[in-house]
């Protein structure tokens, strides 16, 4: 029997998801529709079928948009990805109408605390997963009190807003340029620390953020297939510094594996989700890896993760639908070398 499936509005990742599925589904195995807020979308091109999302509607109006489409176009699954919290508080609507939501977490509570990078970090550090020293601040005193305390021990600050994505506001703390040479060389990846205080004072306390310590080692984007907080499958990129953000490469390593089991466990994480880690490299040239943020959706890179021979939406959706076992699921191969490419496309 076809298990009609419908995806919500979200990344581009969306539509990479939608085209890997195709590949290795067997016939009439699913039918994938997609949803977004504007016609002129490449989802178009691949989902078997399309609706257009309500523009602003309020949490209630699109909920019972949504619950209205699975009655009439038999969606008995939807993988919501974005409006979580809205669709955790509605859950039992949904199951009441026959229709299973996969979900990132178990209540909007949870989420709230995965969105929020300093309450996350809390609740990770109690659990054993090694981070980056941090401090929230708020103020210019205690901004400042951060950078010297990192400063005395021998660490490069950097900061982040609590709540962000695709890496938004981060900047590492560089008093080596003047603002009109930053301004000049389009540098979104420093600040000097009077700039940035300056920042602090303008916002009168209402945008927390981390001052952190800077870690300077590789970096590693872990796509995880969860179920109900136990990780079944992960693939691990490794984005090496020498690589200039040009390539990555699909790795075996049980040290990143160990901070997503934690992560996701800690969570209760559902679906495939997303764990990023970073390297502290000590003065002796030994690293560690370091939780920076779990991500309650799909990687922008889960194509290339998928490369590695592990097709993660088609065997989450075969997973969630019960048509296969946890361990029956393949796992990746390791040291595969990938690199993305664009496209363009008619719409």
């Amino acid at each position: 029997m076809t298990v009609r499936a419908l995806m919500t509005r979200g990344l581009s990742t969306v539509r990479a998801a939608i085209d890997l599925i195709h590949q290795a589904m067997g016939p009439e195995e699913f039918h994938l529709g997609a949803s977004y807020s504007t016609e002129h979308t490449p989802l178009r091109l691949s989902a078997d079928a399309f609706f257009l999302e309500p523009p602003e509607a309020t949490p209630e109006a699109y909920v019972a948009w949504l619950l209205a489409l699975c009655r009439d176009r038999d969606f008995r699954l939807v993988w919501p990805q974005s409006r979580w919290s809205s669709l955790l508080d509605a859950r039992a609507r949904f199951a009441d109408a026959g229709v299973r939501l996969i979900l990132p977490c178990p209540d909007s509570a949870t989420l709230a605390e995965i969105q929020d990078k300093a309450r996350a970090n809390a609740r990770l550090a109690a659990a054993g997963v090694p981070l980056p020293q941090a401090r929230l601040v708020t103020a210019r005193a205690e901004f400042d009190e951060a950078v010297r305390a990192l400063s005395d021990g021998g660490r490069r600050a950097c900061v982040k807003p609590v709540k962000s994505i695709y890496g938004l506001g981060f900047r590492l703390i560089d008093n080596g340029k003047s603002p009109l040479e930053r301004f000049l060389g389009n540098d979104c990846f420093t600040v000097g620390e009077s700039e940035f205080a300056q920042l602090l004072d303008s916002a009168e306390g209402q945008t927390p953020f981390l001052t952190m310590e800077y870690l300077g080692g590789d970096e590693r984007s872990i796509d995880c297939l969860a179920h109900e907080g136990q990780l079944v499958r992960a693939i691990v990129r490794r984005k090496p510094a020498s690589s200039r953000w040009r390539w990555q490469i699909v790795e075996d390593d049980p040290e990143a594996w160990d901070i997503a089991r934690r992560a996701v466990a800690a969570f209760r994480l559902h679906g495939l989700i997303n764990v990023q880690t970073r390297e502290r490299i000590a003065p002796d040239g030994r690293r560690q890896q370091c939780f920076l943020e779990v991500n309650p959706r799909m990687s922008g890179g889960l194509y290339l993760s998928c490369l590695a021979g592990l097709n993660l939406p088609y065997w989450m959706l075969r997973l969630m639908c019960g048509t296969v076992d946890a361990e029956a699921i393949p796992r990746p191969a390791s040291g595969v070398q990938v690199a993305k490419i664009e496209q363009g496309v008619i719409l």
